[in-house]
């Protein structure tokens, strides 16, 4: 048996207000291709199928066309992951199972198992979308489930896992020692622990995993994360995108393969003065081809810094400057985090000193100082009634 594994597609995300629908369509041409190339038996993705509960429409649509396109391959055994509203996948699954897409998003109760045939035999699939220990325990009507361990355990002993020795379990959590990355994964500590240990998976041949979006293995290639599509924050810049073809033999053993999946965009950080940044640039052949974050060295910023940068980086998404790693004290003993009340003593221009101060960790020049002193002014007298 051989199938694919894939986890955390998030349709209908954005990064910094950048449209990822196109680039997600793109990994999914090559997904479709690999799987294609691998002659799988089964199309598995373990959860987070869209990026939000309600996802917009084009993501619906996307997501239509590529199980459609999937299933004339292979199989597809999808569940809802903690981005997902459960029922909303759940709906129209049993016409969809009879096309051979099978969708799980409310079995909070145990799994589902959906069995797939090779020369050797039976391979029992069973399906585990995400659920909070409270659903679980709500269903299960037992008080006892206070943690994600908690309801892990319950579940898949409540699965059937008789007439084969091959089984496969998919599933949407967080296993301990998984390797989490800033800014990319949701929490779902919400309702108890949120790690799982990986000795409740004993018994499967293999646990296709899904919320963690670097692609990694837990403790055995037994135990494995596919990993996201796609790059969906700075922190994945240097992730290698792929998907696992797993292969299980008459026996039971498993054999992994990572595939990488190609990208759209690539991602990278751009460091230094902006002078050195736009001399790097005219060297720069992927200036339209890697979404772009910058940080910026100069103190003072130059206040033009992101219009000429934006004009040489179309996909530039985050800017910052570079922030020292101390704060000068202030003589007049207005450093710091403020209080309402100390705000409302101090003048509206003393206000924008601390705003400067605060955001680019140095005292203003005079003649910047100056110019938006004028601002302020000019805006305080337009707002005032005539």
């Amino acid at each position: 048996m051989r199938f694919l594994h894939t986890a955390d597609w998030h349709l209908g995300r954005t990064l910094a207000g950048f449209d990822l629908l196109d680039s997600q369509a793109y990994v999914l041409d090559n997904l479709l291709q690999i799987a294609k190339d691998a002659e799988v038996d089964a199309i598995v993705m373990a959860g987070d199928i869209y990026d939000r509960s309600v996802p917009p429409e084009k993501a619906i649509e996307l997501l239509d066309d590529y199980l459609i396109r999937l299933r004339h391959v292979a199989p597809v055994l999808a569940i809802a992951g903690n981005h997902d509203s459960g029922s909303r996948i759940d709906f129209g699954r049993r016409l969809m199972k009879e096309a051979g897409v099978h969708l799980s998003g409310t079995a909070w109760g145990g799994g589902e198992r959906v069995d797939l045939h090779d020369q050797f035999g039976m391979v029992a699939f069973h399906l585990m979308p995400f659920a909070l220990p409270v659903e679980v325990r709500s269903v299960l009507g037992d008080d006892a489930i206070r943690s994600h361990e908690d309801a892990t355990k319950i579940r898949i002993a409540n699965m059937d896992r008789s007439g084969t020795h091959r089984h496969v379990l998919i599933g949407h959590l967080f296993a301990q020692g998984g390797l989490e990355t800033q800014d990319s994964e949701r929490d779902i500590a919400v309702g108890g622990v949120a790690s799982v240990p990986p000795s409740v998976f004993d018994g499967f041949n293999y646990t296709a995993l899904g919320h963690l979006h670097r692609a990694h293995k837990i403790e055995s290639d037994s135990i494995r994360y596919s990993g996201s599509i796609c790059r969906y924050s700075f922190a994945e810049e240097m992730h290698h995108k792929s998907v696992s073809i797993v292969s299980i033999a008459a026996d039971g053993t498993v054999n992994i393969e990572e595939v990488t999946l190609p990208q759209k965009y690539g991602m990278r950080t751009l460091r230094g003065s902006l002078e050195q940044i736009e001399q790097d640039a005219t060297r720069d052949d992927r200036r339209d081809l890697d979404l772009i974050r910058v940080v910026v060295t100069d103190h003072p910023m130059v206040p033009s810094a992101h219009g000429r940068l934006k004009a040489i980086y179309p996909h530039l998404l985050e800017f910052s400057p570079e922030l020292p790693e101390t704060v000068s004290s202030r003589a007049d003993g207005l450093g710091g985090t403020q209080s309402v009340d100390s705000l409302k003593a101090i003048s509206p221009q003393q206000q924008l000193e601390l705003f400067f101060q605060d955001r680019f960790r140095e005292q203003v020049n005079s003649a910047h100082q100056l110019l938006a002193n004028a601002c302020m002014e000019q805006a305080i007298m337009e707002r005032e009634p005539a």
